[in-house]
């Protein structure tokens, strides 16, 4: 299968290592005998800016792949082919266990990935405090990094614990999980007051989109849990959704976290999503999308609800996951997604004409048949979601407020029996946490 050509934006991924080695090459402050002996103080000097900010994207980009492989095998993307029965715990819906190791080992990464590009923005916001730092584009896209983490985190799990490596926080309860889509807000906010000052078109434009991104998410967040309606509709989002989508300059621009093959080591880590499944084969892409064969995609086996044929962009996805081997880019944000939101918001609104507009200006693009009611409009939106946003982390999400299961979640799973339920703290925090 060939990778079909995209106008994906993308930032080019620095690995850990390699920030390192940046460092070295860029700053006098790491002229030390051994270049792997460094102290924290270093990355006080404002010349370590952009290894900050590269280090910072590295944590995050490495965290997403690993959370993505549990929440997307508790998903129906998914499914379990492997020899470790904690993947196939998650592939039965079991999405609440803290002592999974997978999700254990995920945990982990994303931890990280939050204190990482939370340290990352204190050092940078104190350089431009003090008038050394260099580019504030720098700390622009650290904001995007850390918004995105935590859009992750209030997106993906129950509750979570902001420790600072051996200081212990207290849990932030699972009522209270929605005010991490304000951190985040407030992330980019500050990151648009910078893109607007110094003209950075393509971070601006992904700022936008994640502040829709945050403001839907926070809807579906609450619609899960609250057990109402499937349909989400927030005014700011749809604001956001349509000022990105003026922003982005194109029908089909993606934002993405790229993981580069050129530089192999740390920020794909043993938990990435795409190494589990298209390396070691953990996991493969579930018979629900694809025809498999040896375990790998032979064929598209979601055909479009009103065409009747291989869903395109559903194509598109396989092939670019699967040929991208253990690097495969992991998308954030796309205009699709903004035409998703406003389409949704439309529905929810009994606007059928705003519904049909958004969602044919997805379809538009694959060449596909006008929707104009064929089905019904629920099952058009899940449908458009499910092939759109593909191993994006959205789809556990959508499994309950469509109330459209897996079909592999064990009946007396959490999945199953409690709608609603995400991924728990996990047992390492659990020991090390007097908190918990």
């Amino acid at each position: 299968m060939k990778i079909m050509e995209r106008p994906f934006n993308k930032f080019g991924s620095i690995l850990l290592m390699t920030f390192g080695l940046l460092m070295m090459s860029a700053c006098d402050i790491l002229e030390v005998d051994n270049p792997n002996n460094l102290i924290e103080d270093e990355l006080n000097d404002p010349a370590a800016a952009v290894a900050i900010a590269n280090g910072a994207e590295a944590a995050v980009t490495r965290a997403l792949g690993a959370i993505y492989a549990p929440y997307s095998t508790v998903s129906d993307e998914l499914t379990w082919i492997g020899s470790r029965d904690g993947w196939e715990r998650l592939d039965l819906g079991e999405i609440d266990n803290p002592s999974n190791e997978f999700t254990d080992n995920a945990f982990h990464y994303v931890g990280e990935g939050r204190w990482t590009a939370d340290q990352a923005i204190n050092r940078l916001e104190q350089f431009r405090e003090e008038g050394s730092l260099r580019n504030p584009n720098d700390l622009a896209r650290t904001y995007i990094y850390a918004a995105v983490i935590y859009i992750t985190i209030a997106d993906m799990f129950e509750d979570f614990a902001f420790s600072d490596r051996q200081e212990a926080a207290p849990p932030v309860g699972s009522e209270n999980m929605g005010q991490l889509y304000d951190t985040a807000l407030g992330y980019i906010d500050s990151g648009l007051a910078i893109t607007s000052q110094t003209g950075h078109s393509e971070f601006h434009s992904y700022l936008q989109a994640l502040r829709a991104r945050a403001n839907f998410n926070r809807g579906v967040r609450n619609a899960i849990k609250a057990g109402g309606g499937p349909l989400v509709h927030n005014a700011q989002a749809v604001a956001d959704a349509q000022a990105a989508l003026n922003l982005m300059g194109g029908d089909d621009v993606w934002h993405s976290l790229v993981q580069n093959s050129a530089t192999p080591g740390l920020p794909v880590g043993d938990m990435s999503l795409a190494l589990q499944v298209n390396v070691r084969l953990e996991m493969r892409i579930a018979d629900e999308y694809i025809v498999a064969e040896d375990a790998r995609p032979a064929g598209i086996a979601l055909n479009d609800p009103i065409d009747d044929i291989p869903d395109p962009i559903l194509t598109r996805h396989v092939e670019e996951f699967t040929e991208q081997e253990r690097y495969a880019d992991i998308h954030i944000v796309s205009a699709r997604e903004m035409h998703l939101i406003l389409a949704e918001s439309a529905l929810a609104q009994n606007d059928m004409t705003g519904f049909e507009t958004h969602i044919n200006h997805i379809r538009a693009k694959d060449g596909l048949t006008p929707y104009n009611g064929q089905i019904d409009p629920v099952e058009m939106l899940n449908h458009t979601r499910r092939v759109n946003l593909f191993l994006q982390g959205r789809r556990v999400a959508d499994h309950y407020r469509f109330e459209d299961p897996s079909s592999r979640w064990a009946p007396g799973s959490a999945a199953s029996s409690q709608p609603g339920t995400l991924f728990p703290i996990t047992i390492t925090e659990i020991r090390a946490n007097p908190n918990l």
